[in-house]
């Protein structure tokens, strides 16, 4: 069956549609979730709610092209499904404190790792496009105050002061998600 006609049976909530891109794109959106999960079952789980989320789409939201949509939503779905999984293993046993373990134990687990980088991704895109450049000049391509200050054509207190603004944003943002202390 061509994507066509299964956007088709879709837009008219046929539910063949689910079986027809499960047969066609259930492995591949496997293969994407099990990339960032590196489990079976859970990736099995988020084609189950890929499969959801394109139903649910409908009409008014069906992609024109279907396997690139899917991978994009494969990958959001278990991107989420691992921040979640990684915040309930954070989260002491009795509710909402986070564990005694702090950020730099995260050094010791890939998992961890990769978790942390992308909530510092995740934050990061939500800074204005100056406040990034100036953290990310500092911390990833370890440039000093000084550098980036004449770069920029700035203060170096600015900088100073904005990488020190974005440090506690970036802390309370790890905090809320489950990383730190």
């Amino acid at each position: 069956m061509t994507d066509g006609e299964i956007l088709r049976l879709i837009e008219s909530r046929d539910e063949k549609a689910i079986a027809e891109l499960e047969r066609k794109y259930g492995a591949y959106c496997h293969t994407v979730a099990f990339n960032v999960l590196g489990n079976d079952e859970d990736a099995d789980e988020c084609v189950n709610d890929v499969l959801l989320k394109v139903w649910e789409a409908g009409r008014e939201n069906a992609p024109k092209k279907l396997k690139p949509y899917l991978a994009a939503t494969a990958r959001n779905v278990a991107i989420n499904r691992f921040k979640e999984r990684t915040r309930q293993k954070r989260t002491a046993p009795g509710g909402t404190e986070p564990a005694a373990e702090d950020i730099a134990a995260a050094e010791n687990d890939p998992l961890d790792r990769l978790a942390l980088s992308a909530l510092i991704n995740e934050y990061l895109h939500t800074l204005p496009e100056n406040k990034r450049r100036i953290f990310v000049a500092r911390y990833y391509y370890d440039a000093p105050a000084t550098e980036i200050a004449r770069k920029l054509g700035m203060p170096e207190g600015t900088v100073n002061s904005t990488l020190n603004r974005v440090k506690s944003g970036l802390k309370k943002f790890l905090e809320k998600e489950g990383f730190g202390s």
